[in-house]
């Protein structure tokens, strides 16, 4: 194996050599244990020392360790990637996040349950997606299929102008084509636009550099060439790797769900992988019983989690109070959020302001294990503040007073790491009463 190459990469590695013998009856979790597993594992429990500095090198730690860190154009408070990492660190550098992707190249872009910054040593693991969508056009049903295969001559043109002059944002590839729309998901997007979008799911082009909030496009093959040593990891391998390091970065999680934290294309192939942990040791079925019923399905957690489990680390478990982004990895499948939290969360951004029942742009407010509020914000840099619009409070959170204070903090911590000075509120009387106290002191 070449020196530095992740342990995965080596064929003899086989996961976990102090694995536990199966037992024949799943060990029984209940729905406390389950959470915590789950914000342990999205390094959401108390803030890791490890964590103090916002280094480059750390922003890759984290981004490795959660999987993947989603990008989105929305920014009502901050980017969401730069929300996800704030409230791993407690602290903001965007400088660390461009120098990983631009300069040092130790992250890259691509789909990875949605737009994602991944680690750079995980492209060999990509590949077998990359391939995969050369054969089958990432869209639904076969009418990108058949625009791809009459549109050769646009992507020779792409590929040859990247060739020559590359990186180019997407409007150095713009023609006479305009925006369409049709039955392949891709509407709204201009023939060239829709061609970068394939070749960068082909992994033939990749996402340079950007221009404001615009992507700049180069070959895959110049901004991120493989090493001549880098091992070659076969499919079956790649996806056994995919559904470790999604469960690894869940803490639980169904077959379905490990499919789909890490997928960009094929969930049922990555969910019949995640059935292989446990025979291959890296994984132990166990059922979580919440509210006097047994959760549905098959759930999974890594050794590691079970051997915490088993030696009562859970019992003595420290949290702390956390905003999230919309998009944070711990709660971007719904249908897992409400599970594992009877949260049910849905962004209201599309929705007329007369029918929000949250708001515009709601971080959901984690405290300890609990996802116990909604708060709707806005970053106001005329005014040089955080504005807070509303705050709700979930039932389950009752009359918990202690959360107010933690809360507050990471308001100040937040509006601190966007350059604000103060963090003001639209209404203070409409703040929840057990609250309110609190967040004003």
């Amino acid at each position: 194996m070449p020196p530095g190459a992740p342990a995965w990469a080596d064929r003899r590695f086989t996961g976990d050599r102090h694995r536990l013998m199966p037992s024949s009856k799943p060990p029984e979790l209940t729905l406390l244990d389950a959470r915590r597993m789950a914000v342990e594992a999205q390094l959401l429990g108390a803030r890791p020392r490890v964590l103090a500095a916002m280094t480059p090198e750390a922003v890759v730690s984290v981004i490795r360790r959660l999987g993947y860190v989603q990008r989105d154009p929305l920014s009502v408070v901050a980017q969401s990637h730069e929300l996800v990492l704030w409230s791993r660190f407690g602290c903001l550098d965007r400088t660390a996040v461009e120098r990983s992707l631009w300069i040092d190249r130790q992250l890259f872009e691509y789909w990875a349950h949605a737009a994602a910054m991944v680690p750079s040593s995980d492209l060999p693991l990509h590949q077998w997606r990359m391939r995969h969508y050369r054969l089958r056009p990432p869209a639904n049903g076969s009418d990108m299929r058949a625009w791809v295969a009459d549109h050769q001559n646009l992507r020779r043109r792409v590929l040859r102008q990247l060739a020559v002059a590359g990186p180019l944002p997407a409007s150095a590839f713009a023609g006479s084509s305009a925006p369409r729309r049709d039955s392949s998901g891709w509407a709204g997007l201009a023939d060239h636009q829709r061609m970068l979008e394939v070749l960068w799911f082909q992994g033939l082009v990749a996402v340079a550099g950007r221009d404001g909030r615009g992507r700049l496009w180069d070959l895959m093959e110049r901004f991120l060439p493989l090493p001549a040593a880098a091992p070659t990891v076969s499919r079956r391998r790649a996806l056994l790797e995919l559904a470790r390091r999604s469960l690894e970065a869940q803490g639980i999680a169904t077959p379905r769900q490990i499919a789909t934290h890490l997928s960009g294309g094929a969930p049922p192939e990555i969910e019949a992988a995640a059935g292989q942990l446990v025979r291959a040791g890296l994984a132990s079925e166990v059922t979580v019983r919440g509210g006097g019923r047994l959760l549905p399905g098959t759930w999974l957690v890594p050794q590691s989690s079970l051997v915490s489990w088993e030696s009562g680390r859970l019992r003595s478990w420290r949290g702390r109070a956390a905003l999230l982004s919309p998009f944070d990895n711990l709660l971007i499948d719904r249908h897992r959020t409400e599970l594992l939290f009877g949260f049910r969360y849905r962004m209201e951004i599309y929705v007329p302001r007369a029918r929000r029942r949250y708001g515009y742009y709601v971080l959901p407010i984690l405290y300890q294990d609990r996802l116990v509020g909604r708060l709707d914000c806005r970053r106001d840099p005329d005014r040089g503040c955080l504005e807070v619009i509303s705050v709700h409070q979930e039932q389950e959170a009752g009359h918990e007073t202690s959360a107010a204070g933690a809360i507050r903090g990471e308001l100040q911590s937040l509006a601190a790491a966007l350059g604000m000075e103060t963090v003001t509120y639209a209404d203070p009387r409409r703040l929840p009463l057990s609250w309110r106290a609190g967040l004003l002191d």
